[in-house]
């Protein structure tokens, strides 16, 4: 079995697919040397902070069903990133802190799911690569990040 990084790359551009080279990153879907094709008992599944509810009741199909899950639009297709928010979501801005930005915060959450395998981010530009694969180091999210998470969720969409 092919085991997936934590956090797989779709470079937007070349500049992107060289960073990614250059820090060691693994690129999916791409034809470039260390592309990586999903093997076929992988599966993707759109999750992150703003699309929780079908995406947690699939994932947990899946996974007793023994596929592998890689998650996508892990940052909602650039929402989740410092300075994107619109006020409807401002109160994820609180993952950020010091050492950690939102955008690390985001797919942690988005690991935090043990039947998450792979984080799977889209990359636009080349200095945002290091940002993506160096959120499995940075500070992870306590117990009370999470709970802010499931109030935020609870309070948005009841």
């Amino acid at each position: 079995m092919t085991r997936l990084p934590p956090i797989g790359l779709c470079p937007g551009n070349e500049a992107v697919i060289r960073r990614s080279l250059e820090l060691g990153g693994r690129l999916f879907s791409v034809p470039v040397p260390g592309g990586l094709a999903p093997p076929p008992e992988v599966v993707a599944v759109p999750y992150n902070l703003l699309e929780q509810k079908e995406a947690n009741a699939r994932i947990g199909r899946l996974a007793r069903d023994g596929k592998r899950i890689v998650a996508t639009r892990v940052l909602a297709g650039g929402v989740l990133v410092d300075g994107r928010l619109d006020p409807r979501h401002a109160g994820y801005r609180a993952l950020a802190r010091k050492g950690r930005t939102l955008a690390q915060a985001a797919i942690q959450f988005v690991l935090a799911n043990e039947s998450v395998e792979c984080a799977l981010v889209r990359v636009s530009r080349p200095e945002h690569v290091e940002e993506v694969l160096r959120a499995t180091d940075v500070e992870p999210l306590s117990g009370q990040d999470l709970e802010l998470i499931f109030e935020l969720w609870a309070n948005r969409f009841d």
